[in-house]
């Protein structure tokens, strides 16, 4: 639950972040390169991790409730999609509404709540799912799981790494002057 509560953090720190300004910031090319091969390295590290490590027996781990925000926190901010979700949805949410009135303001941050409060909830019932089925896991099935979702997560850093390479080399050109 404390992580679902990280998670929902997360995302509204980053959708205020948006609403308030910042979003030029999120598409920066400067920003997207370091953003982008921070999060290539730390998913490719979450992906070995998973995927080779020694222990996939489940869990019995005992954390305070304050470290699991925490992580749901952080784990969810690495994620790139999160800001490109955001960045979008209050550009989607701006059409139609006047940035520069109270109540064009007003509106598109009734739409932001609505939209966080829905995420919160799908979050919860992920949790509620996630409890459920785990219990229901063998050391067996949870070690597959576990081992399948971590290639996942090393394709994904490296689909990542690829586009940190392609941000970087046009980012370089750009800044060279070669075109």
């Amino acid at each position: 639950m404390q992580v679902a509560l990280g998670i929902f953090l997360s995302e509204m720190f980053v959708a205020l972040l948006c609403f308030y300004g910042l979003s030029g910031f999120f598409t920066a090319p400067n920003f997207q390169v370091v953003f982008t091969g921070a999060a290539a390295v730390a998913i490719l590290f979450l992906g070995v991790k998973s995927a080779f490590g020694k222990n996939h027996a489940l869990p019995e781990i005992k954390v305070s409730a304050s470290a699991s925000v925490y992580r749901g926190f952080f784990l969810n901010i690495i994620n790139p999609f999160v800001m490109l979700l955001w960045v979008s949805v209050i550009a989607t949410l701006s059409v139609g509404h006047s940035t520069h009135t109270e109540p064009g303001k007003t509106m598109i941050l009734i739409e932001l709540i609505s939209i966080l409060v829905t995420l919160l909830a799908l979050d919860l019932g992920k949790v509620y799912l996630s409890d459920y089925i785990g219990k229901k896991l063998s050391n067996g099935v949870y070690s597959l799981v576990n081992r399948y979702f971590g290639f996942i997560l090393m394709a994904i850093g490296l689909y990542f790494a690829y586009h940190f390479v392609v941000l970087l080399s046009a980012w370089y050109a750009t800044t060279s002057g070669l075109h």
